[in-house]
């Protein structure tokens, strides 16, 4: 059995078909990952019809900005790291460092990310009225900064442990915690939701005050249906992933090559996971289809604009998010 904090293979050469499959595919990542993330950071900050400003679509930018990230920073350093393992050329151990040191950090933040949309729903639902009086734009983005300090914090010890150590400790706490977070939430919120079910399956919609009660419950609904749907592309990304830093540190018959090709698949879930996270809110938000298909269109022509406002309020108010 290897020990857990020492790589098992380090001195054992690379194949060189593994480099170079795995910088190709580190660049189709960080080319769906910028323009996916991208396109929801526009759609919450630049959307034409003002449908995206609330505290949670703040709370989805910032995990946006997370995985945009992933794009412009890490999969771009994966893709230099492996055509340079590829070529058989050493690259400075500062330049490692910050692969890994701004790899983990990201990585923190998502999940801080993650576990924010996961409370925020389960505030929202269960205290609607604190939630509409004591949390406005602000204190979504102070809230999301604190995470990145935390996650910015976190990832240090990592200078302190090393890789392998770091990377193990993130599996079985980070994750986990991150996982454990979520279910609970979720768990409560479906509670949540049965209960006003039963306590407003009679309501008629003879009045103005039930109609909106009704909308406002089907809104709640679908927007965590689509965090459910994050959570989801989550653990099929990070459970699998857990389960290959497992076996890097604890198989003690596997051979390197294996070993190697774990690694890589290790990294794909990770970073495959912030490409993922973006197709599901264009494609299961109508909000975020038409501020996006507005923005690409350039549709600020005011007559436009305007026939699109109207359309924009008028799904919104009957919660058409299919």
């Amino acid at each position: 059995m290897s020990l857990i904090g020492e790589y098992p293979c380090s001195n054992a050469t690379v194949p060189t078909v593994l480099s170079f499959t795995t910088a190709s595919i580190s660049a189709l990542i960080s080319i769906v990952a910028i323009v996916g993330n991208s396109l929801v950071l526009l759609a919450v900050f630049l959307d034409p019809y003002k449908n995206l400003r609330s505290p949670f679509n703040y709370f989805v930018a910032n995990l946006a900005f997370a995985d945009l990230l992933v794009g412009i920073g890490i999969a771009p350093m994966s893709v230099m790291y492996h055509v340079s393992e590829g070529l058989k050329s050493r690259l400075k151990p500062e330049i490692h460092e910050d692969l890994f040191f701004s790899y983990f950090t990201v990585c923190n933040a998502s999940l801080f990310g993650l576990i924010i949309l996961g409370v925020d729903r389960y505030v929202s639902v269960s205290y609607p009225l604190f939630y509409m009086v004591r949390l406005d734009r602000w204190k979504a983005f102070l809230i999301s900064a604190i995470a990145w300090v935390i996650s910015a914090l976190l990832s240090l010890m990592y200078f302190q442990f090393g890789l392998n150590i770091y990377r193990f400790v993130f599996a079985n706490v980070a994750i986990i915690v991150t996982f454990a977070v979520l279910i609970a939430t979720n768990a409560k919120i479906l509670r949540i939701f049965q209960e006003q079910a039963r306590r407003w399956e009679d309501l008629h919609d003879s009045t103005e005050e039930n109609i909106a009660k009704k909308r406002a419950l089907e809104w709640e609904k679908k927007m965590t249906k689509a965090l459910v749907i994050v959570l989801v592309v989550f653990l099929a990304c990070f459970l699998p992933s857990c389960v290959c830093i497992y076996i890097i540190n604890l198989c003690s018959t596997c051979n390197c090559v294996f070993i190697n090709w774990i690694r890589d698949v290790q990294l794909y879930l990770v970073m495959a996971n912030s490409g993922i996270n973006p197709i599901v809110y264009p494609c299961r938000m109508q909000n975020y289809r038409l501020a996006i298909k507005g923005i690409l269109s350039c549709e600020f022509r005011r007559g436009q604009l305007m026939r699109n406002v109207s359309e924009s309020r008028i799904i919104t108010a009957t919660t058409e998010v299919s």
